[in-house]
């Protein structure tokens, strides 16, 4: 008897009703559909389904009805239709996980009043997978029709009247298709003038603009909301939350894909639906459904694809994404098109430049000989003006310095390792100076062997405030050895960066640009480098500035593209370099040429234009004037 207790699942004590679904099954030949049937499924194992999340660890003071889902999927299969492509007009068949969204969306209700559980639903899905149809249209007519709610205001809103009314369109066909849903209507029609429908129980459903100050006053039963990730601002989604307040089982509904990695409203609810999903946020009335893969992940791998993408095999064809991956492999600037519109990994911008996974051609060879965490700590010791967490307080006393410099044991080995090599090796400065509170970066570019090493510094505030603010890993960086601290500055010390560049009077330690002897010119932004250039020029290296205009970058990002296209260009796996690398920008002007563009990339850049003015140095000697750079008009 002690054997039979323990195999029940305790989450079958929520189930009110048989402890078994029938759900529909579609069934393909060649990739149509010709049919379905009724499945049974386990109750309990069929609503745990949704990636990362189980309904069941929020579950206390609700249960699940079995007999709304009779009437949930009954009128789906008996009363929706497909609303366009090859299925137009035959009944609409809901996949697995659509059925399984349906079944967790409406049928969990609260003890004692029984009203519906969730009153808001986030779903993250890549395009073409049926997102508008299913969760658009015909959860939309869900609402309108079977739910209990008298004279209900139901809205559909987007980020512009066009996509608002994509769902309408569906909704008219679906209800002007069936007599039944038609004959319910005032007047017995939809409103196509206006995009409206009204029920004979004083029930309406409009879609909405994206203008927000004239929705106040609205009191939403349901509002869906599409495309989450077009929306400019929070305003309209503000008011329709706002608004549901006087009803007593309102249901928001959020469709998106990924947004780029921004500040949004599509981004907040992301990291919201993401902590709910995965017990770090209690939250029993928010479902969360995301589908996605991780930048991580092998964008070529079909395992990818279907992890991503529940309709992979249905509405989307393994042939149509062998075809996007082709040509995203082909075109480095269409990857992170398909990577954020097709894998839901949000991504920094539209288009990458050099994508991440071309970029780490040039991370340290897997096989390279680990130096042990303590071997690394003494080398950064005796460079701690290269690297200044050595002179810190933490360097003694933060237990986490040991984990973090261990995480970048490969890149510290791989570094360690040229700096010995390259000391005498013919190389190129490129510096480019920080704004009053951001970061500092010096490049070294050694052509011979297309190597490229890099140093960066920030005030400590910067640090501390873009970790906590930004969730950005600076206190990582820094405590890893990666960054340098200018504190207790508050802004860029300018003085401490030379003393990293040149070294320090009555100090054994050398500057970065004394022990590499091959160093042949040091470049600069023109912008607020002055003290630093004069400073070099007055110690005897040669600097110069180096223009950022089209003339002056288009030869350097060129070579830069092609190189790590070509696996010739060597920076470790430094993991600022990989940070700023994804958020470039690259801007083109009329003749073709081309520049990064601070204004548009999304967030610090500053590692990489050094980069590229080290390259420029070594692609235009000091001995061309700036006027012989190739394109200058």
């Amino acid at each position: 008897m002690l054997d039979l207790e323990l195999e029940i699942d305790p989450a079958s004590s929520y189930i009110h009703g048989p402890s078994r679904l029938k759900i529909p099954e579609t069934l393909y030949e060649k990739g149509k559909l010709v049919g379905w049937q009724w499945q049974e499924v386990v109750t309990t194992t069929f609503l745990k389904g949704i990636p990362l999340y189980d309904p069941f660890t929020s579950a206390k003071g609700y249960y699940f009805d079995t007999e709304e889902w009779d009437k949930i999927v009954a009128f789906i299969t008996n009363e929706c239709f497909y609303p366009e492509a090859e299925n137009t007009g035959l009944p609409f068949i809901p996949e697995q996980w659509q059925s399984r969204i349906y079944a967790n969306l409406f049928c969990w209700k609260e003890e004692g009043t029984n009203y519906r559980r969730f009153r808001e639903c986030f779903i993250y899905v890549p395009r073409k997978n049926g997102k508008t149809t299913a969760f658009g249209a015909v959860l939309s007519l869900i609402m309108f029709y079977i739910d209990s709610e008298k004279r209900a205001q139901n809205f559909c809103c987007a980020a512009d009247i066009e996509q608002a009314s994509l769902n309408f369109r569906h909704c008219q066909y679906i209800i002007e298709t069936n007599p039944r849903l038609l004959s319910r209507l005032r007047d017995n029609k939809v409103f196509r003038s206006t995009r409206s429908f009204e029920h004979t129980d004083g029930s309406v459903f409009k879609v909405l603009s994206s203008i927000a100050d004239t929705k106040h006053g609205l009191s939403p039963n349901f509002v869906y909301v599409d495309e989450v990730h077009a929306h400019a601002n929070s305003d309209l989604i503000d008011v329709m939350v706002t608004g549901t307040g006087a009803r007593r089982q309102p249901l928001i509904v959020y469709t998106t894909t990924a947004d780029f990695d921004r500040p949004s409203v599509c981004n907040n609810l992301y990291e919201k639906a993401k902590a709910i999903a995965t017990d770090k946020q209690w939250e029993p009335t928010f479902l969360p459904v995301i589908y996605e893969a991780q930048l991580s992940d092998d964008f070529r791998s079909e395992q990818v694809w279907r992890k991503a993408n529940p309709n992979f095999g249905v509405s989307i064809t393994e042939d149509y994404f062998q075809r996007l991956v082709r040509n995203a492999e082909n075109n480095p600037n269409e990857l992170n098109r398909f990577l954020r519109l097709h894998l839901n990994v949000r991504t920094k911008t539209e288009t990458a430049w050099i994508p991440q996974h071309i970029w780490a051609n040039g991370n340290a060879d897997p096989e390279t000989p680990l130096l042990s965490i303590v071997a690394i700590r003494k080398w950064i010791e005796e460079h701690s003006l290269w690297h200044n967490i050595a002179l810190s307080d933490k360097w003694h006393s933060s237990a986490s310095l040991d984990v973090y410099i261990g995480r970048f044991q490969l890149y510290w080995s791989w570094y360690i390792k040229q700096i010995e090599f390259l000391k005498d090796e013919e190389c190129y400065a490129g510096y480019d100076n920080a704004t009053v509170k951001d970061i500092a970066a010096l490049n070294l570019w050694f052509p011979r062997y297309g190597i490229m090493l890099h140093w960066g510094w920030v005030p400590a505030q910067s640090i501390y405030q873009r970790s906590m603010e930004q969730n950005l890993p600076y206190n990582i960086w820094w405590e890893a050895g990666l960054i340098n601290s200018t504190s207790p500055q508050e802004t860029v010390d300018e003085n401490l960066i030379l003393s990293a560049m040149i070294g320090e009077k009555g100090n054994k330690q050398k500057g970065i640009f004394t022990h590499f002897r091959g160093l042949r010119e040091v470049c600069f932004d023109r912008w607020g480098a002055h003290h630093i250039f004069t400073s070099l020029k007055q110690y005897g290296l040669p600097a110069r500035a180096y223009p950022q205009s089209f003339a002056g970058m288009n030869e350097p990002c060129r070579r830069m593209e092609a190189l790590s296209l070509d696996h010739q260009l060597f920076h470790g796996g430094h993991p600022v370099l990989d940070w700023m690398i994804g958020n470039v920008v690259i801007v083109q002007s009329r003749d073709g040429q081309v520049r990064p563009d601070r204004s548009k990339s999304i967030n610090k850049i500053d590692g990489i234009v050094a980069g590229l003015m080290a390259i420029g140095s070594y692609l235009y000697p000091e001995v061309e004037t700036i006027s012989e750079i190739r394109g200058l008009k």
